[in-house]
């Protein structure tokens, strides 16, 4: 194991990958006549506790997902493990319990999920904020291969990309994902536009990934959702 940490630093240099983030989603059926109540439930519920320093609460709505997909919404929250599991401590209460039984109330069970991870590596940081998201899931063979080949990558796209993270799935994996990527875009029309490229060499970036990732993984599903809100 030592022998690796060495040139994992070498490769990462110039990214970011001390300061990573714990994250739990946790992924709802809203029926669209419910969607309106249950906003505003979550957003009166969030809006009126302390959520510690450096967690984000966010609602996003789903956009773009396969048909086995379910859920339409996804309430993630994310940032230092130990603020993480201070804040869920808080969640004993009797408020916790009527806001969880009225959320409850106004979704489909057929669709809800808790899955929880952490980041590995993230590229820029400052595009954290962006409102849509998308995440690839992946069943990973090679794990430090996979992040090699994802790191070459990001050295040809750099800072054209948004915020990027690729880290692990770690709890309530169903289909055998264990790894995943994902990217923020500024607004839909920069994200449906993913896969433009500029120039040869990032067209011969992403062909290489391609062929690497082919034989590194399997390819699980993708998902694309819109941020409704957030709260820190």
């Amino acid at each position: 194991m030592k022998r690796l940490l060495l040139p994992l630093c070498l490769l990462f240099s110039g990214f970011v990958f001390s300061q990573n983030i714990t994250w739990q989603n946790v992924t709802l059926n809203v029926p669209n006549e419910n969607a309106q109540a249950v906003f505003n439930l979550i957003d009166g519920f969030y809006s009126n506790v302390e959520i510690p320093e450096g967690v984000r609460v966010s609602l996003w709505n789903i956009q773009f997902k396969g048909p086995s997909e379910k859920a339409t919404h996804v309430l993630n929250l994310a940032g230092p493990t130990d603020a993480l599991v201070e804040f869920e401590s808080r969640k004993l209460t009797p408020e916790w319990d009527a806001y969880i039984a009225q959320l409850n109330s106004l979704t489909d069970p057929n669709g809800f999920s808790v899955t929880a991870g952490t980041t590995l590596v993230r590229y820029n940081l400052d595009k954290w904020h962006q409102p849509i998201a998308q995440s690839w899931q992946f069943k990973v063979k090679d794990p430090y291969a996979f992040i090699s080949a994802f790191a070459k990558l990001m050295s040809v796209f750099g800072d054209k990309s948004g915020y990027v993270s690729v880290g692990q799935t770690t709890h309530g994996v169903e289909n055998g994902e264990s790894h995943y990527i994902y990217a923020t875009y500024p607004d839909l029309n920069t994200a449906l536009d993913f896969g433009d490229f500029e120039n040869k060499e990032e067209q011969n970036a992403a062909m290489e990934w391609g062929a690497a990732v082919g034989k590194l993984s399997e390819s699980t599903r993708t998902i694309t959702r819109v941020m409704m809100q957030s709260w820190e």
